[in-house]
């Protein structure tokens, strides 16, 4: 769809909004209120409601039904019994048809829907399975919040009021990070994470393997990184470095990861793993003390004692650099996705400049100093992804001594790494501790939850726009999307995990996805008044409004 009707397409869609009721939920059939998020491009509301029973079909072919099949799943608990799955309808009536056509793709992308229902029958038709997926979480809400619940809801009347819905997304990258290196996350725990944000049509999530306080993701070749680096967590560790001994931390078996990213790929999810380096090694340093600056030093101590006597920041030495490639081959054997993130950021790399091995390898690699080590560490990693038909992510501190070819920036240091490196020509996610750092406080510091410090309230991440004024139309388009982080120091629960992103997290998938011209807060608060009875439904837990 060209700019210009999408610029029309935008402003009828807010006129539509703001007719309704309640700031900007709409008035569907038999008084039912259509209360969506994200925000579609367009809505439009027509008279009457579609009433799902148990005599409703769900009509689906060829590849349309597998997301039949999870749309029938999905409903399952709250209905108390599936609906019936049928490859034709003699009856265009009263039935849920699901569609997959090509000649969408020009109009919808292959992330976008048409879902229109009327008194006798609701059709999602989209170009690709991705498409229906995200139609059918948006069918989700058209109907009562009690059909997020977990079993049975009796005496509810399962409407969905009639409307016409076109929608597709903004961004490509929606994303979310959660750090099991900090306090290890259970894979049923992961599973409730992907599933929480599929409704909200998030398809990233960030999952940051290791650091110094764990090594979460199980190396065949390196089997002591989870042997003695998995260990140990945050908690034991704390930010004075003492150690009050080993503590199970756990990790992730390679079973573990091909099942949690089969899990998200159901969803549309891509999980984008982290593995730290050069600076946030200290598990991997304490597992194999031959990446450290002074190995013979650490080799010397026993694992417990390791932990605080070690840099954590390894040494690019050409024996270091093919260890963490042999790790690399490792992931990207369980990752299918593009892009893969090797973190590069926080690297203290004054270490280095105490180093006599370190300054002799500067003089051999004919490197001006730290800086432009730490850089050329870095392309060994992207001509390595490179080769192998993957693309380096890495925190903005890649930056520095001058930037690898094909890497993406994530500008987590507010957006002015992410500026340089879209006006360079890379691609950008957007990731400001300033409105997506979702570990920090979203309160009065007395009232909540022990966070990490900051202020980042929901208001604050509704009003947050990605592309930042400074680019051009052009480099805008280098934007690739957002995404909010949620790391773990003080997070050691699925409880609290959930409370620190939502509804924050709704917020967000608004401004990944929603037209920016539609967005507004006021209604935005509306809307959200009506979804929290979903996550409530659902046993989501969430920070009250």
């Amino acid at each position: 769809m060209s700019r210009r009707i999408h610029r029309v397409v935008v402003r009828v869609t807010v006129a539509l909004v703001c007719l309704g009721p309640c700031l900007g939920a709409l008035a569907g059939g038999a008084g039912q209120t259509v209360s969506l998020v994200p925000l579609p491009v367009s809505v439009e509301t027509r008279a009457g409601s579609f009433l799902v029973t148990q005599e409703t079909p769900v009509v689906a072919r060829g590849e349309a039904i597998t997301e039949a099949t999870k749309l029938i799943d999905a409903l399952a608990p709250a209905l108390g019994h599936r609906l019936r799955l049928i490859e034709e309808s003699s009856a265009a009536r009263s039935s849920i048809q699901l569609a997959l056509e090509s000649s969408l793709r020009r109009r919808l992308g292959e992330e976008g829907y048409d879902l229109e229902a009327t008194p006798g029958t609701v059709v999602i038709r989209a170009a690709a399975p991705a498409g229906l997926f995200y139609g059918i979480q948006t069918l989700r809400q058209l109907l009562p919040p009690a059909i997020c619940g977990r079993q049975e809801a009796e005496g509810v009347q399962w409407t969905i009021p009639c409307v016409h819905i076109a929608d597709y997304p903004r961004f490509k990258w929606r994303g979310l990070l959660i750090d099991p290196a900090r306090h290890f996350i259970p894979v049923p725990d992961v599973e409730q994470y992907l599933d929480v944000m599929a409704l909200h049509k998030f398809n990233r999530l960030q999952i940051h393997l290791t650091d110094d306080q764990g090594w979460r993701i199980e190396i065949k070749k390196y089997p002591q990184l989870t042997q003695t680096g998995a260990g140990m967590d945050f908690t034991a560790i704390g930010r004075s470095g003492k150690t009050e001994g080993l503590r199970p931390g756990g990790f992730y078996t390679q079973d573990d990861i091909r099942h949690l990213v089969r899990y998200a790929a159901q969803r549309y999810i891509t999980i984008v793993p982290e593995i730290e380096m050069p600076a946030h090694t200290g598990a991997a340093i304490v597992s194999y003390p031959q990446l450290g600056l002074y190995p013979q030093k650490l080799d010397a101590l026993p694992p417990q004692q390791r932990w605080t006597a070690n840099e954590r920041v390894l040494a690019p030495r050409p024996e270091s650099v093919a260890f963490m490639q042999d790790v690399l081959t490792e992931i990207l054997d369980l990752f299918p996705g593009r892009y893969i993130h090797i973190g590069g950021d926080e690297a203290n790399i004054e270490h280095w400049k105490k180093s006599e091995e370190m300054q002799g390898l500067i003089r051999k690699l004919k490197l001006k100093d730290e800086p432009q080590l730490h850089s050329w560490f870095i392309r060994q990693m992207d001509t390595f992804l490179a080769s192998r038909g993957r693309q380096l992510v890495g925190w903005d501190e890649i930056l520095q001594g001058g930037l690898a070819p094909g890497a993406v920036v994530m500008s987590w240091r507010g957006e002015a790494g992410g500026i340089t490196a879209a006006q360079a020509g890379h691609d950008v996610v957007m990731a400001p501790t300033s409105h997506t750092y979702f570990d920090y406080y979203q309160g009065p510091p007395a009232t909540e939850p022990k966070a990490i410090g900051g202020d980042v309230r929901l208001e604050k991440v509704y009003r947050y726009e990605p592309i930042p004024a400074a680019l051009s139309t052009d480099q805008a388009r280098h934007v690739l999307g957002g995404q909010a982080q949620l790391w773990g120091e003080y997070i050691s629960n699925q409880k609290h995990r959930l409370y620190m992103t939502y509804p924050r997290a709704v917020a967000l998938a608004e401004v990944l996805w929603s037209p920016k011209d539609a967005r507004d807060y006021e209604q935005f608060m509306a809307r959200l008044g009506l979804h929290l009875e979903r996550l409530r439904a659902w046993e989501v837990n969430y920070r009250p409004l």
